[in-house]
C-alpha cells in the first residue's frame, strides 16, 4: 500500500481500532459495496512470518463457511503482498473481557443471555467439526443486550483424534490464555470439543463470580492447578448463583474430559431448564438513558 494508510485493495481505511502483537484492527469501508467492515491487518513484523499468513488463511477457510447470529461473519482474505488482511463484520462492541471489567453490573444483568448465546455460537462451530482451542472472554464480542459473537478462529483444529491433527502442528504459544486451558491442551494432547467445553466452563465461572476458577503465583503454578487443583463451586463465591448452575460449571471443568458434558446441545438444553441466579441481578439504572448505540 504505497500511499499512506488510505486504501488496502478496495477497502478505504477510516481509523485504527486497536493494535495487537501480530495484527492491527481497522475500521474500513468496502468501496465495492459501501459496507462498513473491520480489517484485521498483519503488523510489519508478523507479515514476514509464513505461519501468521497461514493463520489468516486458516481463519478465513473456517469462518467463511459458518453462518450464525452468534459468530462474527468473515468476508474476505489476502495473504500475499504488503498488507495481508482478513475482512470481517464490523462489530461496534467491546469483548466480554473488557465489559466484565468496565460494565460489571450490566454484564451481571445480561449474564443469562451471554451464557446462552456464547454456547450457541460455539455449538455451531462444533457442528462443523472444529475445536476453537482459545475460548475465553476476549474472544466474544458482546453488545448491551448480551448478544455474544464468537471471534478469532486462528487456532481452530479439526475435532478428531489421529493423524489429521498432526497437520496443524503445535498450537500458538499458550501464554496469555492459560487461565482457560483444558488439562489436555496443557498436556499437548489431541483435542476434541470437550476441551472447548472446559474453557467455556472457566468463562461461565468468571461471568457469575467475577473471579477465575484458578489463579497461580506463576504461569507454571497456574497450569499445575488446572491439572491438579479442584475449583471451588461458583455458589460458594457468589451465593446468588443457583446450586444447579454451579454443578453444571463443575461438570464442565472436570479434569477428565470423560466427566464433562460431551456437547453444547446438552448444555443448552440443561440451561433452558434451570435458573442461573437465585434472584436476577438488577439492571444498572443508567442503561435506559444509554440506548444510543449505533
Amino acid at each position: 500500500m504505497g500511499h499512506g494508510r488510505d486504501f488496502i485493495d478496495q477497502y478505504r481505511i477510516i481509523r485504527l481500532i486497536r493494535s495487537g502483537a501480530t495484527c492491527q484492527i481497522f475500521e474500513a469501508v468496502d468501496g465495492n459495496t459501501n459496507q462498513k467492515v473491520a480489517l484485521k491487518v498483519l503488523t510489519t513484523q508478523a507479515r514476514r512470518s509464513k505461519v501468521e499468513r497461514n493463520y489468516l488463511q486458516h481463519e478465513y477457510n473456517i469462518a467463511s463457511k459458518l453462518e450464525h447470529d452468534n459468530i462474527i461473519q468473515v468476508y474476505g482474505v489476502r495473504t500475499t503482498g504488503n498488507d495481508p488482511y482478513l475482512s470481517l463484520e464490523f462489530g461496534q462492541h467491546l469483548n466480554l473481557k473488557q465489559r466484565l471489567r468496565i460494565d460489571k453490573d450490566l454484564m451481571a444483568y445480561r449474564a443469562d443471555t451471554i451464557i446462552e448465546k456464547s454456547a450457541a455460537g460455539l455449538q455451531h462451530l462444533h457442528e462443523h467439526r472444529w475445536v476453537h482451542c482459545d475460548i475465553k472472554p476476549d474472544n466474544f464480542l458482546v453488545n448491551d443486550n448480551g448478544e455474544a459473537k464468537l471471534i478469532d478462529f486462528a487456532l481452530c483444529q479439526p475435532s478428531r483424534t489421529g493423524f489429521l491433527s498432526k497437520f496443524f502442528g503445535k498450537p500458538k504459544a499458550i501464554a496469555g490464555t492459560r487461565s482457560y486451558m483444558s488439562p489436555e491442551q496443557i498436556r499437548k494432547k489431541t483435542l476434541d470439543i470437550r476441551s472447548d467445553v472446559y474453557s467455556l466452563g472457566c468463562m461461565y465461572f468468571e461471568i457469575v463470580t467475577g473471579k477465575l476458577p484458578f489463579t497461580g503465583s506463576s504461569p507454571e503454578n497456574l497450569l499445575y492447578k488446572h491439572l491438579n487443583a479442584k475449583a471451588p463451586p461458583a455458589n460458594t463465591i457468589n451465593s446468588n448463583v443457583t446450586a444447579e448452575f454451579s454443578k453444571l460449571v463443575q461438570e464442565m471443568i472436570a479434569k477428565k474430559k470423560e466427566n464433562r458434558p460431551d456437547n453444547l446441545k446438552k448444555i443448552l438444553g440443561y440451561l433452558s431448564t434451570i435458573r442461573i441466579f437465585r434472584s436476577k441481578p438488577p439492571p444498572p439504572s443508567e442503561i435506559q438513558s444509554d440506548d444510543d448505540e449505533t
